[in-house]
């Protein structure tokens, strides 16, 4: 079921983000930072209760991405998981979980 809330974004992007073996310190800032300039009011609480929600969940890329329908929503949370990922430098068009999200959600990729 969709939820469209900014911790839905949060779990994608950092689902996209770890699966390119951990979600470093510098993703989850970066994450944090991009999410304030479009959601001034969303809260470090909140960000750090959608992280837990993450890391205790066993959910897939598929799970997460049901999450949102809303298409301008998705447009930013693609926008959000790509800057995020490529925070700690490693190249984001390595990364399989950012293209099968695209790909899910029927999006054409810009990178």
């Amino acid at each position: 079921m969709a939820e469209n809330t900014p911790s839905a974004c949060v779990k994608i992007a950092a689902c996209i983000c770890g699966k390119d073996g951990v979600l470093s310190r510098v993703e989850e800032l970066t994450l944090f930072e991009v999410l304030k300039e479009q959601f001034p009011s969303f809260k470090a609480e909140a960000f750090e209760e959608a992280l837990t929600q993450f890391f205790d969940s066993n959910d897939q890329i598929e799970e997460y991405l049901s999450l949102i329908d809303d298409q301008s929503l998705r447009e930013f949370t693609l926008k959000l998981a790509e800057v995020s990922a490529g925070a700690d430098g490693l190249n984001v068009k390595e990364n399989i979980a950012l293209e099968k999200a695209y790909l899910i959600w029927g999006m054409k990729h810009h990178a």
